[in-house]
């Protein structure tokens, strides 16, 4: 059975394609695409995986660093959003984003978070959380 960490691993990829698919094609749908797939992505995390892991003292700082970097995304994105796409600079701020931004969020999930996420949650819960998600 799947557990939060295969579906928002799975998640992560998604975006990564999604984003790549945006720099090469410079287009506001792909850009629309993207901004989906996060803010859901974005909004599982924040509402069902990040608050049990505030309840544990000892990953209050990671979850509080988590959220402020979900913030500095949807700011870019937003920014991206009200734009023009030929404007110059809207793919550079688009690879800029995947880039600085997601690869880092990603890493910082993927090497920190679930590492720290798995000592103190359950095989049961995290497929529980996993099925909420889906």
């Amino acid at each position: 059975m799947e557990t939060i960490y295969d579906v928002l691993s799975a998640e992560h990829d998604q975006v990564a394609d999604l984003l790549q698919q945006a720099t090469c094609n410079g287009s506001r749908e792909s850009l629309l695409k993207v901004k989906a797939k996060t803010d859901l992505h974005m909004a599982g995390e924040e509402k069902l995986f990040y608050p049990l892991l505030q309840q544990k003292d000892e990953l209050c700082d990671l979850v509080k660093h988590a959220f402020k970097e979900h913030k500095e995304s949807k700011t870019v994105i937003s920014e991206l959003e009200r734009m023009d796409e030929s404007d110059h600079n809207w793919t550079s701020k688009v690879e800029k984003r995947n880039e600085k931004k997601i690869d880092h969020q990603v890493q910082e999930e993927e090497n920190k978070v679930f590492p720290a996420a798995q000592k103190v949650l359950s095989q049961d819960k995290a497929q529980e959380i996993a099925q909420q998600c889906l």
